[in-house]
């Protein structure tokens, strides 16, 4: 099971350069979908990170296999008090029943302390057209009411495509 997850911002060629660098690491260079110049590096190895600010997730339940192929689909929930639990058992609950047309699902949290809070909910497709039916399905309708972002809660997404 995968441990831990890290990833990073930059330009194509510092990437690149970490890349080529590091050729024993599991890396997927992405290219957000909303921002076309925001590229990011995702370190899928397991390994302590080795980036300079690296945004540190640690994996709390994962499902399917470790195919992080295809697009990847990046969900940021953090809630105050009570709703907390309700938010990791909702989480909890989609990685554990994922569908069959997702290559994997991770459910993380943020490793720094002052954002232990904030869960993120990783998931990798083939494409727009199964991220898009899933998106549509009963089980993402569960995570509507973490979806809003207001005083006591915060919801950020970002979709990110691969890029050679």
């Amino acid at each position: 099971m995968l441990t831990k997850i890290s990833f990073t911002f930059g330009s194509r060629q510092i990437l690149k350069d970490i890349i080529d660098k590091n050729p024993d690491r599991q890396f997927k260079l992405m290219q957000a979908s909303t921002h076309s110049n925001k590229l990011a590096l995702f370190d899928f190895s397991g390994k302590d990170s080795i980036f300079k600010t690296p945004v540190a997730l640690t994996v709390l339940n994962e499902s399917l296999n470790d195919n992080y192929n295809g697009i990847l689909y990046y969900q940021s929930f953090q809630v105050n008090g009570d709703r907390q639990q309700l938010l990791y058992n909702t989480l909890d609950k989609i990685v554990s029943d994922s569908p069959a047309i997702a290559n994997s699902f991770l459910m993380t949290s943020v490793a720094n302390r002052n954002e232990s809070s904030t869960l993120i909910l990783l998931s990798t497709w083939n494409d727009f057209e199964d991220l898009t039916a899933w998106r549509e399905s009963a089980a993402f309708k569960d995570l509507n009411n973490f979806m809003t972002v207001g005083s006591d809660n915060y919801y950020y997404d970002e979709i990110y495509r691969p890029i050679a």
